[in-house]
């Protein structure tokens, strides 16, 4: 699998916050992660950043474990959208920097606080090392995303908020179309994220994502996660995208 092949060769120079940061990370709810993967992705990304400070490090790692919900969510139903009908092909939504994970406007914010200028540091660092991974042996494709191969994104776990969100009108139509109106409170999730200049932590993610995924691809669900559905009382309006995976403190 290419997520664990990645992190299986990640340098590993400081294990010391390890069990740390399994204690802060490793039993918050990963609804589309087994527990081992979880895991391992915590142990690896710990023994890689551990010099790096505490909070910065879990912010970013506890980001990468979203992202990896998020690449399966797309994976169980847009990915199919896009590879059937998208309207500009080869390289669709994939035809500038996107990866980047803070621009211009961003960067010009008032309210951007120290980690989040941190994480995007951190982020970026990981990106280079994911994608130099990843691309080996693989064609890039010129004119588009610098980190576009022929066959596909080189990051799975540091894509940016902006490009993992991204949906265009056509996809969001289609979707909407076909699952009679029920993707649209998922579209409206990633919208957010997609749409919000970032000047804090909690701007990277909207863990309302990873709900609606979960209630629109209940099948991609690990088993423990759909016994903890089925065993859950019912949540109300509003109360049911509360999954905690990225809450570290923002300061």
């Amino acid at each position: 699998m290419q997520i664990e092949s990645w992190l299986g060769a990640l340098a590993q120079p400081d294990h010391s916050a390890i069990d740390g940061d399994l204690e802060s990370l490793a039993d918050r709810d990963y609804p589309f992660l087994s527990d081992s993967s979880v895991n391992n992705q915590i142990e690896r990304l710990s023994g890689h950043l551990g010099s790096r400070h505490s909070n910065v490090r879990r912010l970013v790692i506890a980001y990468s474990l979203y992202i990896r919900q998020v690449d399966v969510i797309l994976q169980s139903g847009p990915r199919a959208f896009c590879g059937a009908g998208c309207p500009t092909p080869p390289a669709g939504c994939c035809n500038h920097e996107h990866y980047v994970i803070m621009n211009i406007t961003d960067l010009m914010s008032s309210q951007n606080s120290p980690a989040a200028l941190h994480m995007a540091h951190m982020i970026g660092l990981l990106q280079k090392d994911e994608s130099a991974h990843h691309r080996k042996g693989r064609t890039m494709r010129p004119g588009y995303c610098r980190l576009l191969a022929e066959d596909g994104c080189t990051l799975r776990l540091f894509k940016s908020p902006r490009c993992v969100h991204y949906m265009c009108e056509k996809l969001q139509r289609d979707m909407i179309n076909q699952s009679n109106g029920a993707a649209q409170p998922l579209l409206s999730a990633m919208k957010h994220v997609e749409s919000t200049t970032i000047s804090s932590p909690a701007d990277f993610l909207n863990n309302n994502v990873i709900h609606e995924g979960a209630r629109l691809y209940a099948d991609r669900l690990e088993p423990k996660a759909q016994n903890r559905k089925n065993a859950r009382p019912h949540a109300g309006p509003g109360q049911g995208g509360n999954h905690q995976v990225g809450e570290v403190s923002n300061e």
